[in-house]
C-alpha cells in the first residue's frame, strides 16, 4: 500500500475596505499589508516549522514522499513576506521526492469562464513552477479538488498525465478511492483520489476533543492505513493543517514528525508522490458529468455559487472580463483575474448553521456575506469603469 501525501499552499489577495464612495478614486483593491501581516504570522506557526519537519523526515527517511501544490498568489506573498520559504521549497523539490502539482496561478474559478483564461492561468503557474523551484510537473489539480471530464479532456489537451479529485460516492458509485483510476472522458489521463475519511480524520477531527477518537496518535493512524483494502491511499489536505488549522499546542506538529517513523514500522506501507503513483494498474475508468470538489458536504460548487449573491458576483466577474481582455491593459488583467480567486465567493456563503458554515466563517473576516458581497461588488465596479476608460 502507497501512502500519497499531498499538500496544498495557497493565500489570496485579501480585499481592502472598498466603499461605493471609492469608485474612481485610483485607490487598491487589495490590502497589502494586511495580507503580508496574515502571511508571515501564518509562515511562523505553520509553513516554516512544517516544512522545516518534512525536509528531516526527507533526511531520515529514504523512502518519504510527499506532493504539493502552490498557488501563483502564495508565492508572489511569500517573496515579499516570507523570502525564506521559497529556497526552502526549492531544496525539497530538488530532491526528487517532493512533487509538484500544476494548478490555477490564482486559485481562481477559471475553468468556469470562456476560453483562454484556464489554459493561460495554468500555463502561467506552470512557468511559475518552473522558474522559481526548477519544476515542471505532470499531474493537474483544479481550485478545491474541482474535477469534471471537461477538465479531464482540458488535462489531457494540456499535456497533463494525472489529476487529483475528491475520491466522492458521486464519482465512485461504490467503488474505492483506494485505486489509480484513469478517466472515460480521457483514457491518457490518470485520476489520484482523495481518501476523504482518512484526510479529514486529520485536517478537520485531529483537535476535536468530542471526537470518539481522540486523542490521534500517528500509531493509531498507521493502523487505519495499513487495514485499508487498495494500492494506495491519497492523504490530501491544506498545508495550513499543521499549526494553523489546528494549533501547533494540539501536537498536530509532533503528529507529523511522528508519522514517517510510524510508517517505517510498517511493512506494508511505503510512500508515493503524486507523480510515482501514476503507474499504477489502472482500477478502471471514471465519468463525471457533473463538477465535484473537495468543499463541503456537497462536494459541488456550491461553496462558491451556491446562492444568489455569489452566482450575481460571478456572472459580474464574468462579464467584467470581457471588458478587461478588450481593454488590452495587463494591470487591468492582473487585479481582475485576483479578483476571479475563488476565496472572494467562498466569503459570500450563506448556508446557515452546521460544519459547512463554521468552515466559511473561519476563513472570512467580513461581518456578514452580505458584507463580503457589496465590497466586492464596489471593487468588481471600479474595475469595469478602468476598463470602460480605456476602451474610449
Amino acid at each position: 500500500m502507497r501512502i500519497v501525501p499531498y499538500f496544498h499552499l495557497h493565500q489570496p489577495w485579501r480585499l481592502a475596505r472598498f466603499r461605493y464612495l471609492d469608485l474612481g478614486s485610483g485607490r487598491p483593491y487589495f490590502d497589502r499589508d494586511r495580507n503580508l501581516e496574515i502571511f508571515r504570522g501564518i509562515a511562523e506557526r505553520s509553513y516554516r516549522p512544517a516544512l522545516g519537519r518534512l525536509g528531516r523526515a526527507l533526511e531520515e527517511f529514504p523512502d518519504f514522499r510527499f506532493s504539493l501544490s502552490i498557488t501563483g498568489t502564495w508565492v508572489e506573498q511569500a517573496r515579499e513576506a516570507a523570502p525564506d520559504l521559497i529556497p526552502q521549497i526549492r531544496t525539497l523539490a530538488a530532491t526528487g521526492r517532493a512533487a509538484l502539482v500544476g494548478e490555477t496561478y490564482y486559485h481562481s474559478l477559471a475553468f468556469l469562464v470562456p476560453p483562454p483564461e484556464l489554459a493561460e492561468e495554468v500555463a502561467q503557474q506552470q512557468e511559475l513552477l518552473q522558474s522559481t523551484f526548477g519544476v515542471r510537473p505532470t499531474v493537474l489539480r483544479m481550485t478545491e479538488l474541482a474535477y469534471s471530464d471537461e477538465l479531464a479532456r482540458f488535462a489531457g489537451a494540456q499535456g497533463f498525465r494525472g489529476m487529483l479529485a475528491e475520491g466522492f460516492e458521486g464519482l465512485l458509485h461504490g467503488q474505492s478511492p483506494n485505486y489509480r483510476y484513469a478517466s472515460a472522458a480521457d483514457p491518457r489521463v490518470a485520476l489520484l483520489l482523495r481518501n476523504y475519511p482518512l484526510s479529514d480524520d486529520v485536517g478537520f477531527r485531529f483537535s476535536a476533543r468530542g471526537w470518539s477518537e481522540f486523542p490521534l496518535t500517528s500509531e493509531k493512524y498507521v493502523r487505519w492505513i495499513a487495514a485499508s483494502p487498495g494500492d494506495l491511499v491519497g492523504l490530501f489536505m491544506d498545508f495550513e493543517t499543521f499549526g494553523e488549522h489546528h494549533a501547533a499546542a494540539t501536537g498536530i506538529l509532533d503528529f507529523l514528525e511522528a508519522l514517517p517513523r510510524a510508517v517505517a514500522r510498517e511493512p506494508s506501507l511505503t510512500w508515493a508522490t503524486v507523480e510515482e503513483a501514476l503507474p499504477l494498474d489502472s482500477h478502471g475508468l471514471l465519468e463525471a458529468p457533473t463538477t465535484i470538489s473537495w468543499a463541503d458536504q456537497n462536494r459541488d460548487l456550491g461553496a462558491w455559487l451556491g446562492n444568489d449573491l455569489q452566482l450575481s458576483a460571478f456572472e459580474a466577474a464574468k462579464k467584467a472580463g470581457i471588458l478587461v481582455r478588450t481593454a488590452g491593459d495587463p494591470e487591468l488583467l492582473t487585479d481582475w483575474r485576483k479578483l476571479l480567486t475563488s476565496d472572494h465567493f467562498y466569503y459570500m456563503y450563506l448556508g446557515g448553521h452546521g460544519a459547512d458554515a463554521g468552515v466559511h466563517q473561519y476563513f472570512s473576516a467580513y461581518g456578514s456575506p452580505y458584507d463580503a458581497y457589496a465590497n466586492y461588488m464596489n471593487a468588481l465596479t471600479d474595475l469595469r469603469q478602468r476598463a470602460l476608460r480605456r476602451l474610449r
